[in-house]
């Protein structure tokens, strides 16, 4: 899905009511479900994806966190942070630790968060990058990316991430929150996922 970079084996209108129809609004009103308390849920750390070719290290940097306030289950109503993709091409045969002679990469300003159990969804836009990726970094705006993860509980199966590409040029753009699925493995590090609408009792 980072095809640029990796080997080939490699988204008020307010309406004023009349004052004959405010006893109505007023009682609607009334009755409206309560609003559910703001709660905080985010994802920090960072992982190395098992991406095909050993020698290819591609590994994904996050910090990002949004406030819920209810009127969304999943999706932030506000969201921050940021994360960093970072591919550092060819090296030793065996994927070890070694000089590898190309290396790319793109930091991002998250805009949008998705939390769902243990899976998130991140998007961002490009503020600073690598020369693969100086033309998203140069469009207008500049080009907007989405990581994402399913977050393992201890014992309870693997970790995975996933890198979504923006469309070429000329095309709509990803959407907030738009990140697939995340498919890769990992092979190092990892992640911490918070989320306080998970409370007991």
């Amino acid at each position: 899905m980072i095809a640029s970079t990796l080997r080939p084996t490699v988204p008020l209108v307010l309406a004023l009511a009349t004052a004959a129809a405010a006893p109505t609004a007023t009682a609607a009103a009334a009755t409206a479900a309560p609003v559910s308390a703001p709660a905080l849920a985010g994802i920090r750390g960072w992982a190395r994806m098992a991406y095909g070719d050993p020698r290819d290290d591609v590994r994904i940097l996050i910090d990002a966190h949004g406030l819920f306030d209810g009127r969304d289950p999943a999706v932030a109503a506000r969201s921050w942070g940021t994360f960093r993709i970072q591919h550092f091409m060819g090296g030793p045969s065996d994927g070890s630790d070694g000089p590898r002679p190309g290396f790319n990469w793109g930091d991002f300003r998250v805009d949008c968060v998705r939390v769902e159990g243990a899976d998130v969804a991140v998007t961002g836009r490009l503020v600073d990058a690598g020369p693969v990726w100086q033309e998203f970094l140069h469009r207008t705006p500049p080009a907007r990316m989405g990581v994402s993860f399913h977050v393992a509980a201890p014992g309870s199966g693997e970790t995975r991430g996933g890198v979504t590409a923006p469309p070429p040029a000329g095309e709509p753009e990803l959407a907030p929150c738009a990140a697939g699925p995340a498919e890769a493995g990992t092979t190092a590090g990892g992640y911490t996922l918070t989320d306080t609408r998970r409370r007991s009792g």
